[in-house]
């Protein structure tokens, strides 16, 4: 009944398609590659798109569609890593809090309204200049500013569940906290986080590309959208598909996650159902 309603919404499966697409090509990079990503080739330095070099060269001589196609794995690496370790920590703090309230819940909605507060790309500018370059610790800020959102979401709809009459009644059966909220709660409020974490995994690449392109995100010479891009700003005249091409794959794998997370969010509100 849910594949059915689904298929039903084209931008959805559309979405989806883009998304398994990208998924595919970075998993067999190696076997659609035609270079080594690393490899220079000065003699061979900003080639126009050809038969060789289906994306051109970059000004090092090396393949940018080889580099583009390596470059996928870093961004869904990052994206998908960084909002896993979010979600799991957003939900946790956003189920105690919505849960036990009081005292609790004023001290974490502190925590996450201080980190909200600060604009997403400022935030990861700031760790990443004291934290240093390197896919760790793009994937660790990048978890951190994704907490909050998943926090807020999850201790909304625990509000709203812990009130139920199911919770009432495993309460006064003697069921422990712990068990309540991990058997009651939590699974009937992982809907909306579903949603949420396909369109934070487009906010992180995106945020990691912009890290990559001001040199504070993965260090060359390993291929990343981001650095990609900056290593074309300079030719942007001279060689525009040093730009045009890894552009149009951030903007691809953007628009996958955001119109898939907008065919679940179709699917799993009950509110949108017919």
């Amino acid at each position: 009944m849910l594949v059915k309603r689904f298929i039903r919404n084209k931008l959805g499966v559309l979405g989806l398609g883009i998304v398994l697409f990208i998924f595919l090509v970075s998993l067999m990079a190696g076997l659609f590659a035609t270079h080594d990503p690393l490899e220079i080739s000065i003699s061979n330095r900003i080639q126009p798109p050809s038969r060789i070099y289906f994306f051109g060269t970059d000004q090092f001589g090396r393949d940018v569609y080889t580099r583009v196609l390596f470059g996928s794995r870093i961004s869904l690496k990052v994206g998908i890593f960084s909002v896993a370790i979010g979600a799991v920590i957003g939900i946790i703090l956003g189920s105690i809090s919505g849960y036990f309230r009081g005292w609790i819940d004023y001290g974490i909605l502190l925590i996450m309204d201080t980190i909200i507060s600060f604009p997403s790309i400022l935030l990861a500018i700031g760790l990443m200049a004291v934290m240093g370059t390197g896919m760790g610790n793009i994937i660790i800020t990048l978890a951190l500013i994704c907490v909050p959102r998943f926090g807020r979401v999850v201790r909304g709809s625990v509000l709203s569940i812990r009130e139920k009459e199911y919770v009432e009644a495993a309460r006064a059966s003697g069921s422990g906290h712990i068990k309540i909220i991990l058997t009651h709660v939590l699974p009937n409020a992982m809907a909306p986080v579903i949603v949420v974490a396909t369109i934070y995994v487009a906010n992180s690449i995106l945020i990691e590309a912009a890290l990559s392109f001001l040199g504070l995100g993965v260090a060359p010479p390993a291929p990343s959208w981001g650095n990609i891009l900056s290593d074309g700003r300079n030719f942007i005249t001279q060689a525009p598909w040093l730009t045009i091409f890894p552009g149009i794959a951030i903007s691809l794998m953007v628009m996958g996650f955001n119109t898939l997370g907008d065919g679940l969010r179709d699917l799993l509100d009950p509110k949108l159902k017919q």
